[in-house]
């Protein structure tokens, strides 16, 4: 009998572990900010982790990048991403002929270069639509600190709160998302499961949106099998 050959992500604090059967390890290497790693799967196409966390798969990840797109406004035309230098959203933003404009703020450019090679179907787009996407090699908080440019949607596209990521979750972050949007604006946030992270994520942002003013607040949960706990979210909100 074959020995297969599986690749696990321990989630802490849920105490789960998920298995995925891989066919080869294709790629790792220690950028300035992270572990990256990609696998090769039958069922799944190449996955990439972030220190040692399952993040894009190029089969069965559209649960996450169509909840994103349909919880943003059908009138948006220029939209902001926080992260999401994989370009999953972007792609997919920019082929709606609405929106004119879609700016993705990655602090990791080694996440777009990798994700070009080993995802290359989200960056097969017309001249038209790579046109309206623009890049930003920067750190989200210190981009928006100076931004002068405001926004229909913010797509808050990051890793869970841990070492780098742990700033887009503060109020301070938020305050200046919100500062970014037009009137009427939408913000739409990564908050993670709402089976294990209702209590250390999900429901401090709402008591940090609510302290800002943010205004018509929704919690959009959705399945993503292969996140822990198999469930995932989106927060919502109008600018305050």
């Amino acid at each position: 009998m074959s020995i297969k050959k599986i690749y696990y992500e321990y989630d802490d604090a849920s105490g789960i572990s998920i298995g995925i059967k891989y066919e080869k390890y294709l790629y790792q290497c220690q950028s300035k900010y992270q572990n990256i790693e990609i696998i090769k799967t039958n069922k799944y196409g190449n996955v990439l982790y972030l220190d040692g966390c399952f993040m894009l798969s190029q089969k069965n990840q559209d649960f996450y990048h169509n909840e994103a797109l349909s919880l943003t406004p059908k009138n948006a035309r220029k939209i902001l991403i926080i992260g999401g230098g994989d370009y999953g959203i972007a792609s997919m933003l920019a082929r709606k002929e609405n929106i004119t404009e879609v700016t993705v703020v990655e602090i990791d450019n080694t996440v777009v270069n990798i994700s070009k090679k080993y995802f290359p179907e989200n960056f097969k787009l017309t001249k038209k639509q790579l046109k309206k996407i623009k890049l930003v090699i920067d750190d989200g908080m210190i981009f928006l600190k100076n931004n002068k440019i405001k926004y229909d949607s913010i797509i808050v596209d990051s890793t869970d709160p841990v070492g780098d990521a742990k700033v887009l979750f503060s109020k301070k972050f938020i305050r200046v998302c919100n500062d970014s949007l037009k009137k009427n604006g939408v913000l739409i946030q990564q908050s993670g499961s709402p089976i294990k992270d209702m209590k250390t994520v999900i429901k401090p942002l709402v008591e940090k949106y609510e302290s800002i003013g943010l205004r018509d607040i929704i919690i959009s949960s959705f399945p993503m099998p292969l996140y822990p706990t198999g469930t995932w979210s989106f927060l919502k909100a109008k600018r305050a």
